[in-house]
C-alpha cells in the first residue's frame, strides 16, 4: 500500500497510485459551471501539506487562454532577470515590499489573450486578477464596490 499521489492522505493499492476517493472526486468549473472530474482540471501547485490544488477552470475552458511564448519569456527574462530567493521585491500593483522566500511568491504575468509578457508581480495580485478573469470591466466594478459607488 502507498499513499495517494493526488491527496497524499489515503492509502491505495491501485497501480496508478490514486485512491478511490480522488478517482471519483469532481469539481465545478468557475467558467462553464459544469461539474467534471478533477482530472479535467490542470494541476496548479502543491500545498504545504503536499495536497495538489487544481485550477478553477477546466481544461476545455482554459484552451482559450494563450500561454506565455517561450521566446517572449526568455527575451523578457534576459532583459529583466527574475528576482531570486532572498531578494527584496516591490510589487508594481499593490506596492507591497517583501523578501522573496518561495519560488511562487513572485510570478511572471502575461496577457492571456495575446501571450505578451507584462512583468513580475506578486502571487496575490496575479491570483486576484486571474480570479476576475483579467477583465478590466470586472476589476473596475470591484473598485467601485470597494468605494461604495457601484450602482
Amino acid at each position: 500500500m502507498v499513499l495517494c499521489s493526488e491527496c497524499g492522505q489515503n492509502q491505495t493499492e491501485n497501480s496508478n497510485k490514486i485512491c478511490d476517493m480522488c478517482l471519483s472526486a469532481t469539481k465545478k468549473c468557475r467558467k462553464c459551471s459544469i461539474e467534471k472530474s478533477i482530472f479535467d482540471f490542470q494541476k496548479n501547485q502543491k500545498s504545504i501539506s503536499g495536497r495538489i490544488s487544481r485550477r478553477g477552470e477546466c481544461n476545455d475552458c482554459r484552451k482559450s487562454k494563450k500561454p506565455i511564448s517561450q521566446k517572449g519569456k526568455s527575451e523578457y527574462q534576459k532583459k529583466n532577470p527574475s528576482p531570486q530567493i532572498g531578494d527584496i521585491f516591490i510589487c508594481p500593483i499593490c506596492d507591497t515590499i517583501f523578501e522573496r522566500q518561495f519560488v511562487n511568491d513572485v510570478v511572471l504575468d502575461h496577457n492571456h489573450k495575446t501571450g505578451e509578457v507584462r512583468g513580475y508581480i506578486c502571487r496575490m495580485c496575479n491570483s486576484g486578477m486571474g480570479m476576475m478573469d483579467d477583465n478590466p470591466t470586472i476589476l473596475q466594478r470591484a473598485i467601485n464596490w470597494l468605494r461604495g459607488t457601484l450602482r
